[in-house]
Formats: C-alpha cells, sequence, structure tokens
C-alpha cells in the first residue's frame, strides 16, 4: 500500500462557510425523495384525521428510523463503498439480501413512481385542461425520456427551487395561521374520540413506510456520496488502506461531515413534516383529503394564512416536489438496480448502463399497472404503497448495522449508547412493518 502524507490529504472544512460551499449536497438530493408523496399526501391525511397526534407520529417515526441512514454514512466514508456491496456478507442463502434490493428498486419503486405519479398527475390536471390519466401519461414520459437521455441539471435546479419555495410555504403559513386552541385541546395528548384501532394501525403503518423515505435509500446517498469522492474512498483511490491507524483522524473527520450533511437534510425534512401536520391540524381536522378533492383540499391549505392567490402558489409547488420526486426514483432506482446485479450475478462483464436504461423503461410501462388495477386514486395509491414498502424494507436497518460492525475499523464502529439506540429503534422498525401486516392482511378489521 501507498504512503500519503498528512499534508496531501484533503480534510474537509470545518467552517460552515467552507462546508457548504464543498460538501454540502447529498442530503438535498435524499430531501427531494422525501418531500414528495410522504410531505404533500401522508402529512395532510394524518393531520385531518388525527390533529395534533399526528405530530407525535412523525416524531416516533424520524427518531426511530434516523439509525439506517447514520449506519450508511458511517460506512459509506469510513469504508469507501456503498453499503449495498457488503450485504453479501449477510447471513444467510447467498446475495440475498441483494436480490431482495433489486425487487424493491425495481418493482416497489414502479409502484412508488405511480402513487407519487398519479399524485402528480392530480395536480397537473388542476393547473390544466388535461384529466388525471392523461396529465400521468404526458409526465411520465416526459420523465422517461428526461432521465434516459439528458442529465437533467437544469430541470433539478429548477424543482429544487420550488420545492424550497414550498418548504417556505408550508412553515410560513403555520406561523400566520397556527392550529386553534380548540384542536390542540381536542387532539394534542391522544386520538380523537372515535377513532378505530384499524384505522389507526394502518395509516401509521403508511406513516412508517414513506416518511421520511424507505431505508433504501441509504444505498442512493451512498451512491451520491461516493461520487464526491471524499472520506475513505479518496485514500482507496490513492492505493492507500483505510484502516492504517496513521489516517484514522482523517476518517473520522469526514464521517462527522457526512453526517453533518446528512443530519441538515433530515432537519429541513422533519420541520417541514411537522409543519404540514400543523397546517392540516388547523385547516382540515377532521375532514382529511380524499381522492376526490386531492387538489383542491393542497392547494387551499394555506389560504387561511395568505388568502386566494396561495391556492395557485400551493398547487405549482406541490406538483414541482412531486415531479421531482418522479424523477429521482426514475434515475435512482434504475442506477441502484444497475449497480446491484453484477454484485449479485458475480459478473463484471454487465453492462451496467444498459441494464439502467431497461430498468428506467420498465418502471415507467410498470408504473401504469396499479394504476389500472387500484384505480385512479392518488391517495388510496400512496397508502397502498407506503405499506408495502414498511414491510419489505425492514431488513435494511439491521443490514447496515451487520455490515458496519463487520467492515469498519474498530475506531469507526458505534459505541455503546449507539448500539442501544440501535436496539431499540430497530426494534420499532420491526413493531411497525408487523403493523403494515396487520393492516395487509386486515387481522384488525375495518
Amino acid at each position: 500500500m501507498a504512503e500519503v502524507t498528512h499534508e496531501e490529504l484533503e480534510y474537509p472544512a470545518e467552517s460552515w462557510t467552507g462546508f457548504f460551499r464543498d460538501h454540502f449536497g447529498p442530503s438535498m438530493l435524499w430531501a427531494l425523495i422525501s418531500i414528495g408523496g410522504s410531505h404533500i399526501i401522508l402529512a395532510p391525511t394524518l393531520g385531518g384525521f388525527f390533529g395534533i397526534f399526528a405530530v407525535w407520529i412523525f416524531l416516533l417515526i424520524y427518531v426511530a428510523k434516523y439509525g439506517g441512514w447514520e449506519l450508511g454514512i458511517r460506512y459509506t466514508y469510513g469504508v469507501g463503498g456503498n453499503p449495498v456491496e457488503a450485504y453479501g456478507d449477510l447471513p444467510g442463502p447467498k446475495n440475498w439480501a441483494m436480490w431482495v434490493s433489486v425487487f424493491i428498486f425495481t418493482v416497489l419503486y414502479t409502484g412508488i413512481t405511480a402513487a407519487v405519479g398519479f399524485g402528480t398527475a392530480a395536480l397537473a390536471a388542476a393547473l390544466t385542461p388535461l384529466d388525471p390519466l392523461s396529465a400521468y401519461g404526458i409526465l411520465l414520459a416526459i420523465a422517461v425520456g428526461i432521465v434516459l437521455f439528458s442529465r437533467y441539471g437544469l430541470l433539478e435546479n429548477i424543482l429544487k427551487v420550488f420545492t424550497a419555495i414550498l418548504g417556505a410555504l408550508i412553515v410560513l403559513g403555520v406561523l400566520f395561521g397556527p392550529p386553534s386552541t380548540g384542536v390542540i385541546a381536542e387532539t394534542a395528548t391522544g386520538l380523537p374520540e372515535g377513532t378505530s384501532l384499524a384505522l389507526f394501525v394502518g395509516l401509521f403503518a403508511a406513516a412508517a413506510g414513506f416518511a421520511p423515505t424507505g431505508h433504501s435509500t441509504s444505498i442512493l446517498i451512498g451512491s451520491w456520496s461516493m461520487a464526491k469522492k471524499e472520506g475513505a474512498q479518496a485514500l482507496r483511490e490513492e492505493g492507500v488502506d483505510p484502516n492504517d491507524e496513521r489516517y484514522h483522524d482523517y476518517i473520522a473527520a469526514w464521517i462527522k461531515t457526512g453526517r453533518r450533511d446528512f443530519n441538515i437534510g433530515y432537519a429541513f425534512s422533519l420541520v417541514i413534516m411537522l409543519s404540514m401536520v400543523l397546517l392540516a391540524a388547523n385547516v382540515l381536522y377532521p375532514n382529511p383529503p380524499t381522492d376526490e378533492n386531492l387538489a383542491f383540499v393542497l392547494g387551499d391549505i394555506l389560504s387561511d394564512s395568505f388568502g386566494p392567490w396561495s391556492f395557485w402558489a400551493m398547487l405549482v409547488c406541490a406538483f414541482a416536489a412531486l415531479y421531482s420526486t418522479v424523477i429521482t426514483l426514475l434515475d435512482g432506482g434504475s442506477r441502484a438496480t444497475a449497480d446491484i446485479l453484477p454484485l449479485a450475478l458475480e459478473n463484471d462483464d454487465l453492462d451496467s448502463e444498459r441494464i439502467r436504461r431497461f430498468v428506467v423503461v420498465a418502471m415507467g410501462v410498470g408504473s401504469l399497472i396499479p394504476i389500472v388495477v387500484i384505480g385512479e386514486l392518488p391517495v388510496t395509491l400512496i397508502l397502498w404503497i407506503s405499506v408495502l414498502l414498511v414491510i419489505f424494507e425492514v431488513f435494511f436497518y439491521p443490514a447496515n448495522w451487520y455490515i458496519v460492525e463487520r467492515r469498519l475499523p474498530e475506531a469507526f464502529r458505534p459505541s455503546t449508547r449507539w448500539k442501544i439506540y440501535y436496539v431499540v429503534t430497530i426494534g420499532l422498525v420491526v413493531v411497525f412493518a408487523l403493523m403494515g401486516a396487520a393492516e395487509e392482511l386486515g387481522v384488525l378489521g375495518t
């Protein structure tokens, strides 16, 4: 192995100015996925049903799921690779976790594309003369074309701007129109009277599956982080062994920087989520959005705070946030599949670009199936795919912990305090999955 002196190593900037200039980024790509169906459709739905109590639901979910991504960040910067490359180490049948990941990034991401995409189409139909199905077909074709033939940098930046505006409007909307004292008194400390167990479990499971996103995105954020070629990856490219203790302070600095980046995106996602819940508790409770009135309800959610003009502003910005999620899903799912298949098949000769293009088209065409089977029902589609996600993605969290303990130098493995947190929160994630299974099997009735 080569030797690199400390003078040759590029340590991360410690100042906030340097951090935002040089290192900030992967977390906001991740946030583009999170501020989609969960924030724009699920948050108003839970706020409309449960009022302020939905705040506690989402806080618990965010606290419980954080560790799955934190472990992914720890692995990416500490080892210099994407977590999925180590899933072959997991006990059990050979490469089983890689094949499950392929299933999630193809089949389930196709379902998410359909659900979020049709929500996008419902908003587009409210803004144009198009009907929702026609809008969906046009928007999907454009998204597939963009992902296939363009890097869509300009469009992505435009969508980011609208997403940021959406976040600002939602937060300001809460400041100008906070929930009434009556709603707070009725729902802050318990579920509204008459709430059925089946309704609570079903909506909780849906929120746990989709908020802020599924743990599979730890693989996507790993890819985006590796693209910056920082941390242990930079050492490997210089032919240096990251396990060498001489470079541990360097790796530790990069793990800290990667975690700082993710924490910002995570906090941003949480603030927007809770703000949307509070808005829904104030404006919608006890009448959540339905498949038929989704666009009207979303457009009207800021009217009490800002007046009639905000109806169109909300629709346009929500459309941009949802559409950016559709594009990111098509791009992220196809790229992850193209990266995983050669590993799962142990065949480096596979053409990853051809795989990526095939998956993009297959996801686009396949996304029509849930709409045909379930119907043109934007809220129902989101609830349906969210519950499936909470069941199938449960393994990512413990898988990320396993590979961190197995592959990271001992100096970067979790402390006892972190391990206690992981044990408790993995238990919660498993409970969320069991709630999803109960909902799918209908064991709680209606």
